[in-house]
C-alpha cells in the first residue's frame, strides 16, 4: 500500500492589490519579485501587491531623494567623496594567511 502516506490539496495563497495614497502605507516589511513587483503578507497569509503606478509616481517625492539614516560613512557610495586612483584599503589581506593552523597540502593539491 501506500504506507499510511496523506495527500494534502494545495491551495491558491489568496491576494489583493492595493493602491495606495501615501507612501507611509508602505510596510517595513515589504518583499520584491525578481520582476520589482513589490509585495508583502499579512499574518493570515494573504499576500498584498503593491501598485506599481503609486510606486513609480513616489519617485519624484522629497522622501525618495533623501538617504536613508544610520548608513555607514562611505565616500563615494554613501557620501560625496573623491575618487582616487589607488584604493586606501588594503587589499593585502585578502589572501594572508597568518594565524591560521597549516592543514598540510591545501585541498587542490590533495585533489590532484
Amino acid at each position: 500500500g501506500e504506507g499510511g502516506r496523506l495527500c494534502s490539496q494545495s491551495r491558491a495563497i489568496p491576494t489583493r492589490t492595493v493602491t495606495l495614497s501615501d507612501a507611509a502605507q508602505l510596510p517595513a516589511d515589504y518583499c520584491t519579485t525578481p520582476g520589482g513587483t513589490l509585495f508583502s503578507t499579512t499574518p493570515g497569509g494573504t499576500r498584498i501587491i503593491y501598485d506599481r503606478k503609486f510606486l513609480l509616481d513616489r519617485r519624484n517625492s522629497p522622501m525618495a531623494k533623501t538617504p536613508p539614516c544610520h548608513l555607514p560613512n562611505i565616500p563615494g557610495v554613501t557620501s560625496p567623496g573623491e575618487v582616487s586612483e589607488e584604493p586606501k584599503a588594503d587589499t593585502n589581506n585578502l589572501n594572508h594567511q597568518e594565524g591560521k593552523p597549516s592543514m598540510g597540502k591545501s585541498l587542490w593539491e590533495s585533489a590532484l
